[in-house]
């Protein structure tokens, strides 16, 4: 069964599209044009569902990604150390669900190169999704080494660290000031990195709630600020939900319930009424 992933635009094979596909300095034209092929039908797949997540059936789909599949598979027999078609078959083989498989292949990568931030950050994320938060941190640590400017890298260590703080104390891998204080910086640089993501700016305010002792006052100007800069009526009411919450914390009780009062779209009721809640018990 294909993976709802498969739907996400990838951002690995915007890359070595655009790039040219240079991680295998070896590879010949014929080789190179091969793959670009096989990529450049990836791409179409992505570019259709982005114009219309309905375009294939899931039959449709299910079949084209399974000959890409094919098409790799093939690829990698005749050409077994590209590390660009190991990748973009690792990718493929994640969106499948065929998880182990994927990590299989981003170990031989990694083995032929292992200098290159994707695979140590594919690496690290198998590690993880399978509990093994020791294991995965140096692998998302050399990823943001690697490429600092990246912000999916640093999120990705960011709730690493959230996820399997507890490991990480009991480990006494990271004191507790530490962890947090890391923890806090990665949603900070996934934020700076990536100003017009709106994922990544409310897991910033967020993390401020998910210290030991919560930086209220850090967290109303983040949401204030990107109050400023909503795009949608929905992000605002959300952002409007956070700043009243917030604005309880720091004893603005009456502030927050009129705040509360503009937040009016029905997917967002049950959140104002958790929100009443806390305001009741202040």
């Amino acid at each position: 069964m294909i993976s709802h992933q498969y739907r996400k635009i990838s951002l690995v094979l915007f890359f070595l599209l655009t790039c040219g596909l240079n991680g295998s300095p070896e590879r010949s034209d014929l080789a190179m044009k091969r793959l670009s092929e096989i990529a450049g039908k990836e791409e179409g797949i992505y570019k259709k569902l982005a114009e219309d997540p309905d375009f294939y059936s899931a039959d449709d789909l299910e079949r084209h990604v399974r000959k890409l599949s094919e098409s790799y598979r093939s690829y990698l027999e005749d050409y077994p150390e590209d590390i660009d078609a190991l990748i973009l078959y690792g990718k493929l083989l994640r969106r499948l669900d065929e998880k182990e498989a994927a990590f299989a292949v981003f170990l031989k990568a990694d083995e032929l190169d292992p200098a290159i931030a994707v695979i140590k950050q594919q690496i690290g994320t198998h590690l993880a999704e399978q509990g093994k938060a020791k294991a995965a941190l140096p692998f998302y640590l050399r990823a943001v080494e690697l490429e600092p400017k990246t912000p999916e890298y640093h999120f990705s260590l960011g709730r690493l660290l959230y996820q399997f703080r507890g490991h990480f104390l009991e480990d006494k891998i990271f004191t507790r000031d530490a962890l947090e204080r890391e923890m806090l910086k990665a949603f900070r640089l996934t934020a700076e990195l990536a100003p017009d993501d709106f994922d990544a700016q409310m897991r910033l305010g967020e993390a401020y709630y998910d210290l030991t002792s919560p930086d209220w006052k850090a967290a109303l100007i983040h949401w204030n600020k990107l109050r400023k800069n909503a795009e949608t009526a929905l992000q605002r009411e959300i952002l409007d939900l956070h700043r009243a919450k917030v604005m309880g914390k720091l004893g603005r009780k009456t502030e927050a319930e009129k705040l509360l009062d503009s937040v009016t779209m029905p997917s967002l009721q049950f959140s104002k009424q958790e929100v009443l809640q806390e305001l009741s018990q202040i």
